[in-house]
Parts: C-alpha cells; structure tokens; sequence
C-alpha cells in the first residue's frame, strides 16, 4: 500500500479531480479480478419462481404450466407436483453516509474522503448493474426525509456524483434512530454500507442491529482521521465539540495524550470485536490512506458487493 499522505489542507480541493474517472476504471478492473466474476446482479432471494435452480416442490393445481410438471415423480407417485425455482433479483446496495457535524473535519478531510469511497463503492454496484441507493444521515433518517438516491446503470455515476457534491456536513449524529427508521420502511433486503465516523453518544451497536434483525447485511466503513487517532496537541488548548458548539478548555499533558490513545484504541477494537462476533463486515479507513487502496483492500479481504 502506499505511503500515507501528507497532513493538509485540501477542503478546498475538488471532490472528484482529474483523474478520478480513471481511477473508478482501475478499481472495476480489480473487483473483476478479486471477485473471479461473480460481480453480476442476479443474487438469489428466497422468494419462490421461475429460473434455473431447483428449490422445492409444490401440488400441481388447476391452471399451473404443464412444462414445470415433474414426470418423473409423476410416474412414481401417480401425483402431479410441480418444480419450484429459487428467483434471481438484483442485489440492493444501500450507501449509508454520515453527514453530521463531526465529519467536517480533518487533515486530510473527512467528508471528502467518505464521499468518495461512496462514489468508488456506488460504481462498482453500478458497473455490476446492482441497484444503488445513497442516503445521507445525520439524526433524521434518509427514508424519513425522501432523501434517497436511486440509481441503476454504469452511465449513472454522473449523478452519483452531483449527488454526492451537493451535501454537506452538519447537525449531531444519531445513528441508531437513522438506521432503526431506515430499517424499519420495508426497504428490498441488501447490503447496507454504512460510512461514518461513529462518534455517537449513544454507541453504535444498537444501529448495526437495526440493520442485522431487518436481514439486511450490513458492512461498516469507520472513516478515521489521523488527528484523530494521534493528535499533536500540548499545553493549553480549546476544544470544541463540532456537533454541539460547546467548547472546553484543557491543558494536554504527553500522559493525558497517552491516555487518550489507549481509550480511542480500545474504543475501535470494541465496535470491530462487535463486528467481527457477529459476521458484521467491518474496515477501518484511515484518511491519510488514499481511497483508491481502502476499497481495493476491502475487496481483498472479502464480504464487499459479495
């Protein structure tokens, strides 16, 4: 993987630069390779139909397709019974993307980094003609609010894109109720990837549930800046909580600091124990990484547009 980049300033870059085109090319021609092409559409449901794998059998009944009679057992029986299908439908892939207050932040930034992980992921759902849906959150649900992008098709990344341009970060997070309500508006099961920081007051395994108990298959992008993870703070210092406005004044000591490292540590190995426990999929990005090399990694390892 690449060297970490360098700490700056880059809010005002552009979202998608040159380049980025190229780069979404580069990352399907990967996912072909990892996946051994099984990046396709059709996954099978467990709603009964006509296709090309065998399920079960039901009592012929009057008016039913004589082809899907199986003679065979006919001849055995002297019943009629049909042959029942499992059906192929698409796969729903769900792009859960925090935008509260908390993502506007970072060197580099965060919520240009989660954008465009979202905009790599959505296109790879796209290129593989999956159904793609892109809600923002921040404590009012995306299906609540009417939010939600759909989109089908390879050529829809352009919209993808404005989409994704047009948001921006604001307001306290409250996942667990974006996800309970998400979950709860009868949504076609899928994959939910959700990207966020996960700073909630409220923890963040109540949200995963929501997804979990509705039979959608959740995967968790925990978009983590460098700051974060070791911030050069000493002496006297303002902190200010970004969703809430309200500040502290603190004098940061190299034990506090060590302190601070231990508990944000402990902190992502309890919600990627949670994960991992529960067959969650569950990858930390870390934005001095290039975007480019994180999806490529969660490819590799596996459970991502699988």
């Amino acid at each position: 993987m690449d060297a970490p980049a360098a700490r700056r300033d880059d809010r005002a870059d552009p979202l998608f630069g040159e380049g980025f085109m190229e780069t979404l090319g580069y990352l399907h021609i990967i996912a072909r390779r990892v996946l051994s092409g099984q990046m396709k559409a059709e996954r099978r449901s467990r709603r009964k139909g006509v296709s090309v794998e065998f399920a079960d059998y039901r009592p012929y009944a009057s008016g039913d397709d004589f082809r899907f009679i199986d003679w065979n057992v006919y001849v055995r029986t002297d019943n009629l019974f049909l042959k029942l299908f499992e059906e192929e439908e698409d796969l729903h892939l769900y792009l859960l993307l925090d935008c509260s207050g908390s993502m506007d932040f970072g060197r580099p930034y965060k919520f240009h980094y989660a954008r465009r992980l979202a905009a790599a992921i959505g296109y790879l759902g796209l290129a593989g003609l999956d159904r793609v849906h892109v809600g923002p959150f921040v404590d009012a649900p995306p299906a609540q609010a009417g939010d939600m992008l759909r989109l089908r098709g390879k050529a829809k990344v352009f919209r993808l894109m404005r989409f994704l341009e047009g948001l921006a970060p604001g307001g306290r997070t409250d996942l667990r109720h974006a996800l309970q309500t998400f979950a709860a508006h009868r949504h076609r099961r899928g994959m939910a990837i959700v990207l966020s920081d996960l700073y909630d007051r409220n923890g963040v395994t109540g949200a995963i549930n929501a997804l979990r108990f509705q039979k959608h298959d959740p995967y968790l992008i925990h978009i983590v800046s460098p700051e974060e993870t070791d911030p050069a703070l000493l002496g006297d210092v303002r902190l200010l909580d970004g969703e809430s406005d309200r500040h502290r004044d603190v004098t940061v000591t190299e034990a506090m600091l060590r302190r601070y490292r231990e508990r944000y540590a402990a902190y992502c190995a309890e919600i990627e124990g949670f994960c991992r426990a529960r067959g969650v999929g569950y990858v930390r990005c870390r934005t001095d990484v290039s975007y480019r090399d994180a999806v490529v990694q969660m490819l590799r390892r596996g459970r991502l547009l699988q």
